[in-house]
């Protein structure tokens, strides 16, 4: 069976598993570890997909440098998780004391290199000359995903930024997780959207698991960014599901990838 295979059947246990536990709530530190342990083995799995995919690739390839750049990024998404388990079970902390903490320093710089390699994959699709499908569905949804995301950050913005309790490092973090995300969105929704063009198309199919994964994340990040800023988020919040499926997501993509290439 491939790896591939292996980790859908993984993600759907794991999914299943972390949905019935929080629906559960069992009270005591569980909650807390199972939080926490989620998102870094997930990570970790996320990671391991991502290393194969860039060893699969042979030097001087351009993709490559774009999956090394992911890998960059997921590594950074894995040390801001371990981070952020080791102060809430170690030392019984609590990652919304004290934002932005060094977990976050994490996060943040993994926005970088994560743009940077969606960002060559749908310009390497571009400079390929690939079709882009229909102009009119393709500037219709450009403008509706502009129009919600647009809509959703600005009134987050705006409640966090009139908030004169926060302080203005803490703003200025917020900002830019919701700046981040918004700029990560694009690129990745781009991608899901080349590959729904070709949906019997399996060499697309590392682009499709990538971007969802991604765009998974990033939902996490921005509402789990505003739920803190507005002290309402807790160990064994649902949205967590979000975050564990966008890293295994991630993974899938990654092995996709890597079978990809072993097949030519």
């Amino acid at each position: 069976m491939p790896a591939s295979q292996r980790t859908w059947i993984f993600t759907i246990a794991l999914i299943i598993f972390n949905i019935l536990f929080f629906w559960i709530k069992p009270e005591g530190k569980a909650m807390t570890i199972v939080s926490d342990i989620l998102p870094i083995l997930c990570a970790l799995v996320a990671l391991g997909g991502t290393a194969l995919a860039v060893r699969s690739f042979g030097t001087g390839n351009r993709a490559r440098l774009a999956w090394i750049l992911l890998l960059t990024g997921v590594t950074l998404f894995f040390c801001a998780e371990t981070i952020n388990g080791f102060l809430e079970i170690i030392l019984n902390g609590d990652v919304n004391d004290g934002f932005p903490i060094l977990a976050d320093y994490f996060r943040m710089t993994a926005y970088i290199p994560v743009l940077a390699g969606l960002l060559m994959l749908v310009f390497g699709y571009k400079k390929s000359r690939f079709s882009f499908g229909s102009k009119r569905n393709f500037i219709f949804g450009l403008l509706g995903l502009s129009l919600i995301a647009f809509t959703f950050v600005h009134q987050l913005l705006l409640s966090i930024l009139r908030d004169a309790d926060t302080g203005n490092l803490a703003k200025s973090v917020y900002i830019y997780y919701f700046a981040g995300g918004l700029l990560i969105t694009f690129p990745a929704a781009l991608l899901v959207y080349i590959s729904s063009l070709y949906k019997k198309a399996w060499i697309l199919s590392p682009w499709r698991y990538l971007a969802m994964g991604l765009l998974c994340l990033t939902i996490f990040t921005i509402e789990h960014s505003y739920l803190s800023w507005n002290n309402t988020y807790g160990s064994g919040n649902f949205l967590e599901v979000f975050r564990n499926l966008g890293y295994l997501l991630v993974a899938i993509g990654g092995l996709y990838q890597k079978e990809l290439i072993e097949s030519v």
